[in-house]
């Protein structure tokens, strides 16, 4: 992570294959300068996660950057509809709205 330059234009959707690994990325990136984080999960992983971070006294402020589960609520199960859904809640962002419901 070290060699990948973000800035406050950067937009980042945190997917990997387990638990740990999620936690372990948001940890790198969640005090870097980007707009945008997001991580895929069900509610109570990603409402997991967040409590280990505020037990490590991360801010609330901080946290409040982080979309998850990402992506707007559209309702589609399949991979392409969740893409789609992530992609919204990005653009939204990026106009510089906040998605509604996270």
């Amino acid at each position: 992570m070290d060699s990948i330059h973000l800035t406050v234009d950067s937009f980042i959707v945190l997917i990997t294959t387990d638990h740990i690994s999620d936690e372990a990325a948001l940890r790198q990136v969640i005090h870097s300068p980007v707009r945008y984080v997001g991580m895929i999960g069900s509610r109570h992983k990603c409402q997991t996660i967040l409590a280990h971070l505020r037990a490590d006294k991360i801010s609330e402020e901080v946290l409040a950057r982080v979309y998850a589960p990402v992506g707007l609520a559209l309702g589609g199960p399949t991979p392409e509809e969740i893409a789609v859904s992530i992609l919204a809640e990005i653009i939204a962002v990026r106009r510089g709205g906040r998605a509604a419901d996270r």
